[in-house]
C-alpha cells in the first residue's frame, strides 16, 4: 500500500475509516435527537380517547333551549345513554335531530298518520326506528344486550295528548320502557 499512497494519506483513510464505524454503531443504538417514536404517539392517541370517550359519557342527556323548561324533581338517579326525545314548545327532536315541529302544543294533523284524531307521529316513528337500529348495532357491536329504553324531555307546558301521540310512537318503534327526563331540585322544597 506504500506505493500507492505516502504515509500521512494512509493515516488520514485509517482515521476515515475509524470515525465512519463509531457513526454506524452510534445509529444503531440511539434514536434520532428530536424523533419522536411510534411507542409516544400510541400513548398520546390512548389518552385522547380515554378523554373523549369519559367526556362523552359524562352527560348523555341535555335539556337544552330556550322554549324548553323541564319540571324539577328531587330524584337521585342519574340519567344514562339511550335514545332521547325531546319536545319543545316549537319542536320535537330525536337525539338532537328536529323531526317534527309543534305549533299550539300540536303536531300538524298532515305529519300524523291517521290525521288529527291519530295518534302516530310519522317522522318521529320514521327516526325512532333508525336511532333504534343504529342502537341495536352498536350494543351488539360492544357484546351487550339491548333494552329498548327511551328517555323523555317534555317541556312542563307541554298538553297531555301531545306526550301521548309521542309516547304511543315510540311504542310502535318498539321503545318499550320510558324515562322523563327532570331537572335535579332542591330537595327541602319538595318535603
Amino acid at each position: 500500500m506504500s506505493d500507492v499512497f505516502n504515509e500521512a494519506e494512509e493515516e488520514w483513510i485509517k482515521a476515515q475509516r475509524d470515525r465512519a464505524r463509531k457513526r454506524n454503531k452510534k445509529s444503531r443504538h440511539q434514536e434520532p435527537e428530536g424523533g419522536v417514536s411510534f411507542n409516544s404517539l400510541m400513548d398520546i392517541m390512548v389518552i385522547i380517547l380515554v378523554f373523549l370517550l369519559k367526556s362523552y359519557g359524562d352527560e348523555p342527556v341535555k335539556v337544552i333551549g330556550k322554549d324548553l323548561k323541564a319540571p324539577t324533581s328531587s330524584t337521585e338517579l342519574n340519567p344514562e345513554d339511550m335514545t332521547t326525545i325531546t319536545v319543545s314548545q316549537r319542536v320535537i327532536l330525536v337525539n338532537n335531530k328536529k323531526v317534527a315541529d309543534v305549533k299550539s302544543g300540536a303536531v300538524d294533523a298532515s305529519q300524523k298518520k291517521d290525521g288529527a284524531a291519530g295518534l302516530l307521529i310519522q317522522p318521529l316513528f320514521d327516526q325512532l326506528v333508525k336511532a333504534n337500529d343504529r342502537k341495536k348495532q352498536q350494543v351488539g357491536m360492544l357484546g351487550q344486550e339491548y333494552e329498548p329504553i327511551v328517555t323523555i324531555i317534555a317541556d312542563q307546558s307541554t298538553p297531555f295528548r301531545l306526550v301521548t301521540e309521542v309516547m304511543y310512537t315510540a311504542g310502535q318503534a318498539e321503545l318499550e320502557k320510558f324515562k322523563f327526563a327532570v331537572v335535579k331540585g332542591d330537595r327541602k322544597r319538595f318535603q
